[in-house]
């Protein structure tokens, strides 16, 4: 499975357990900030953070004339979590620093860099010599 893959289905999974008023399936929180979330109303989806070895999923308990609260469920990953910069001749030739990377499990970008490495080879590299307008799909 893919990290955005594994992202969705636990965040959904999550969410609906919320919804439904029920504990998350699985995955760390707090049951007290919860308890007193609930008294909010409904939650809403927040920010997802990565981290190396987990998820931290955001759940934004909003509250008009009070505090808002922000319940975090954290669950651990099938394998670690690896960010992949673009590359710094990448950056500073084509887009001078406005993307910087994406996050990946690390089997994926294992992969992701066998493939890049594969570009490499005299043969598969000669197709990127010649016409190299953008072709647009009609």
């Amino acid at each position: 499975m893919k990290l955005k893959e594994f992202v969705a289905e636990k965040r959904k999974a999550v969410f609906e357990d919320l919804l439904a008023g029920k504990d998350p399936r699985e995955g760390l929180f707090n049951a007290e900030l919860l308890k007193e979330a609930r008294t909010k109303g409904s939650p809403q989806l927040g920010a997802v953070v990565l981290e190396p070895h987990r998820v931290c999923m955001e759940f934004i308990y909003p509250a008009p004339q009070a505090s808002t609260i922000v319940f975090t469920v954290s669950i651990d990953t099938p394998e670690r979590i690896v960010f992949m910069p673009v590359p710094a001749w990448v950056v500073e030739s084509i887009w001078q620093g406005e993307i910087d990377g994406t996050y990946w499990f690390e089997s994926e970008a294992r992969g992701h860099l066998r493939d890049f490495e594969q570009l490499l080879h005299e043969q598969a590299n000669a197709s990127f010599f010649g016409d190299r307008r953008v072709k647009r799909k009609e």
